[in-house]
């Protein structure tokens, strides 16, 4: 799948992220490949870092699980073509210098993460790819977001310029309490920074993702594991099983075609009804052969078969060419020319 820039995009877009819950098991990264390509999902998202440029040693319980859910960089190539083979996308977020590099053959964008939307020497090095970027926003304020859009316009002022910039609004706690999901973010940011919009979800099941697609997130990224029950690692709880992830891919194209277009208009299924529903002229009370008609005589009937609202001037005045009983409708031969 190209993306040459996240305005023109002619759908939402659904990735999986699977970030780290395959937990180090290469084969079952695999097979989630192939559950979330089953379920329906555009694409699927993962972590690439080195185990010495992201945590810190002293950070023992943490450190030693990094290092159980570590994938070589082969390992990540060789998931990315057995994405490509399945047709779906592939993408990762890079967690330091030499993953960035590592990259850039292998995705169509990169995804800066919220704990980097700070790290401006990160976001350099990404921008310096020239790739479209995905800046997640969560933990940050305005005037990070500016800051972080500043190095990107310093270093490679056309991906702003062609909209290959998208900030993803997300909460990052885990799970997200869905009493701080602060939605509207989404439309606040569309206006705020006039760049597209997407949707990271830590909360718990996927009604928060569909409200987001009808907030106009243009990217929905949702964490997705083989199975929630019986799990240790946190991420597991707020993630989406196959099913869920095959619910939120139905419910999002439903949601999609309930959109329909930025404009106001009668609709084809309208139209039959139109007649019914809209009014005409009627008598309000019985209006004598060669009594005129005024604004005390008349009143407004369904359905619209007589003479339309918009021509009430026009027939203001007029006499009647018959007795018009109450509740009549009025029609043009009814009238003395």
């Amino acid at each position: 799948m190209k993306i040459d820039n996240f305005e023109d995009l002619q759908r939402t877009l659904i990735f999986a992220e699977i970030g780290v819950n395959h937990e180090g098991d290469f084969s079952l990264a695999k097979d989630m490949i192939d559950l979330a390509g089953e379920a329906g999902a555009d694409g699927v998202k993962f972590q690439t870092y080195k185990l010495d440029e992201y945590v810190a040693i002293n950070q023992r319980e943490r450190f030693e699980r990094i290092q159980r859910f570590y994938f070589s960089f082969e390992q990540f190539r060789e998931l990315a073509d057995y994405a490509k083979k399945r047709d779906i996308l592939f993408f990762s977020t890079p967690l330091d210098f030499d993953s960035v590099d590592f990259l850039n053959d292998i995705v169509p964008f990169y995804k800066v993460s919220s704990g980097d939307l700070t790290n401006c020497y990160l976001i350099e090095r990404i921008a310096s790819k020239n790739k479209p970027i995905i800046l997640s926003t969560g933990l940050s304020t305005e005037s990070q977001i500016e800051q972080a859009l500043g190095v990107i316009e310093k270093v490679s002022p056309e991906l702003l310029k062609e909209n290959k910039v998208m900030l993803m609004h997300c909460i990052s706690a885990y799970p997200a309490p869905l009493e701080e999901l602060n939605l509207l973010s989404i439309p606040f940011l569309k206006k705020r920074f006039n760049l597209p919009i997407g949707y990271s979800d830590h909360a718990i099941g996927i009604e928060a993702c569909k409200i987001a697609v009808a907030l106009g997130a243009k990217i929905i990224e949702k964490h997705f594991t083989y199975r929630k029950e019986n799990q240790s690692f946190h991420d597991h709880v707020l993630s989406a099983d196959p099913i869920d992830l095959k619910n939120l891919v139905t419910d999002i194209r439903m949601i999609e075609k309930m959109m329909g277009d930025f404009s106001k208009k009668i609709l084809n299924c309208e139209k039959k009804f139109a007649t019914n529903m809209k009014r005409s002229i009627g008598a309000k009370c019985t209006i004598k052969k060669g009594s005129a008609l005024t604004k005390e005589n008349i009143t407004f009937l369904r359905p619209a078969s007589g003479i339309r609202l918009e021509n009430l001037r026009r027939v203001l005045g007029k006499k009647a060419k018959r007795d018009i009983g109450k509740g009549e409708l009025i029609f043009p031969k009814d009238l003395e020319k």
